[in-house]
C-alpha cells in the first residue's frame, strides 16, 4: 500500500457507477472541474469509479450536465467504517478502550536515543539522565527540558553543549563534550626554529632567539631560521625557547591515483515500501528485498502540539549485485581532484596560494592526476636544542 492509498483510507472516498448519458463528456466534466478519479472503468454506456469524499460532493453538476444518473453509490475508508459500526456497543467500546491507551501511552517517553561523537558512555550518560527525569515511561508533560539541560551540564563537566528533545513517544538527547586542549608548550625548553622544508625566505617574524637568515635567503629542509643559543656581552652563551614565523615561497607536488576498473556493486531493481511504526514496532505493507541498501524517511503524525507515537515510513530499497565497473577519464578526474583538493584545504588552509596546476596521465590501467602548488607559507617547526650538563 502506498502513501496515497493509506491517505484516501484514512480520509475516506466512495465508489459509484454513472449509467445513462455520454460517459465519455462526464469524465471529461469532471476533469475539467478538477474532481479526481482513479480506476475508471468506461464501457461507453457506464462509469464505474473512484473518488474522494469531498470531490463526491461536488459530482452532481458533471452528471446532470452530461446526461448521466449516479448509482451503487458506496462509502469505504475509515469514517465509513466507524460509521458501520458505530451502533455496535462492544466493538465501539474496544476501540474506544484502545484509543484512550495508545492517547495515554502517547504522553509517555518510550524510546531514548543518544546522539554523541565516539567516547561517550552513553550507559552512564543514559542513568544521569534518568536521575534527572527523563526516562521510559515518564510522561512527557513533567519534563522540563530547560531544567534537565541546566541539570546536565552541572553534572558533567565535560558537557561543551546538550539538545533534548521530543518526538512522539522518543526523547531524542544530543551532546557535545569538550575536546581537550593541548598543553601548552614548555618555554624553559630551549628550541631552535628550522625549516620544516625548502623555500625561499619572504618574512622573518622572530619572537625569541636569534634570527638565523634573511629575507630573499634559499633555505633547504632544517636549516636553521631562529637560533635559541644567544651570547651575552662577555661572551658566554645562553639558551632560550626559540619562537616566531618565518614565511617563504614553496614548491610543492601531490599525486593522486585511481584504477579505471574496479569490483563493486550497482543496483538492479529498486522500489518503496510504505508502512507504520506504533511504539517503535515497524509494520511494512510490503516485502524488503533481502540483499538491499535501505534508507528510511519518517512522517510522525501529530495531535494539536503533541506528537503521537505513531508514524508513516517509507523505505527505498536498492538490490545490488557485484560487477566490475568502469570508470571514464571524468569520472577519474573528478574523484582525483576532489582528493588533491581536500588534502590542499588541510594542508595549506593557512598558506596563500598564487599558482596552482593540475596534470594527468593514463598507464597500466591507472588514472593519475598530478597537483603542482606554488604558495608562500610559514615554514618554522621547534627543534629542541640538547643541552650538555
Amino acid at each position: 500500500m502506498g502513501m496515497i492509498q493509506l491517505l484516501r483510507l484514512l480520509k475516506g472516498y466512495v465508489s459509484f457507477t454513472a449509467e445513462g448519458g455520454f460517459p465519455e463528456r462526464f469524465v471529461n466534466l469532471c476533469n475539467s472541474s478538477e474532481i479526481v478519479l482513479w480506476d475508471v472503468q468506461n464501457d461507453g454506456v457506464k462509469v464505474k469509479a473512484f473518488t474522494t469524499l469531498r470531490d463526491f460532493k461536488r459530482i452532481e453538476n458533471p452528471a446532470e450536465n452530461s446526461g448521466m444518473e449516479i448509482k451503487n453509490v458506496t462509502e469505504r475508508g475509515l469514517k465509513a467504517f466507524i460509521n458501520r459500526y458505530k451502533y455496535r456497543f462492544g466493538l465501539c467500546l474496544g476501540a474506544l478502550i484502545a484509543i484512550s491507551i495508545i492517547a495515554f501511552l502517547s504522553g509517555s517517553i518510550w524510546e531514548i536515543e543518544i546522539v554523541s561523537e565516539s567516547g561517550v558512555n552513553v550507559e552512564a550518560f543514559t542513568e544521569s539522565l534518568a536521575e534527572s527525569g527523563v526516562k521510559k515511561g515518564a510522561r512527557k508533560s513533567k519534563i522540563d527540558i530547560l531544567k534537565v539541560q541546566e541539570e546536565m551540564m552541572y553534572k558533567h563537566s565535560d558537557l561543551l553543549w546538550i539538545s533534548v528533545n521530543i518526538f512522539g513517544s522518543k526523547a531524542q538527547v544530543e551532546i557535545t563534550t569538550v575536546t581537550h586542549k593541548k598543553e601548552s608548550p614548555d618555554m624553559k625548553t630551549p628550541t631552535n626554529i628550522v625549516a620544516k622544508k625548502d623555500g625561499v625566505v619572504t618574512l622573518v617574524k622572530g619572537y625569541y632567539g636569534v634570527n638565523a637568515v634573511k629575507e630573499g635567503v634559499n633555505v633547504a629542509k632544517g636549516t636553521l631560521l631562529i637560533s635559541g643559543v644567544g651570547k651575552y656581552a662577555d661572551g658566554s652563551e645562553y639558551f632560550t625557547h626559540a619562537k616566531g614565523e618565518v614565511y617563504a615561497k614553496t614548491e610543492n607536488e601531490a599525486t593522486q591515483a585511481i584504477n579505471r576498473t574496479f569490483k563493486g556493486f550497482i543496483s538492479t531493481e529498486s522500489k518503496s515500501v510504505y508502512g507504520l511504526e506504533i511504539f517503535s514496532l515497524k509494520i511494512p505493507f510490503g516485502r524488503i528485498y533481502d540483499e538491499t541498501i535501505n534508507a528510511e524517511a519518517y512522517t510522525y503524525l501529530k495531535s494539536k502540539d503533541t506528537y503521537l507515537p505513531l508514524a508513516v515510513f517509507r523505505i527505498d530499497s536498492h538490490t545490488v549485485k557485484e560487477s566490475e565497473i568502469s570508470l571514464t577519464d571524468n569520472q577519474c578526474m573528478l574523484y582525483c581532484l576532489s582528493q588533491l583538493v581536500e588534502m590542499k584545504r588541510e594542508e595549506y588552509k593557512n598558506a596563500e596560494i598564487y599558482e596552482e596546476l593540475y596534470f594527468s596521465e593514463t598507464g597500466h590501467g591507472n588514472f593519475i592526476l598530478k597537483q603542482s602548488l606554488n604558495c608562500i607559507e610559514n615554514i618554522a617547526v621547534e627543534q629542541s636544542i640538547m643541552v650538555e650538563n
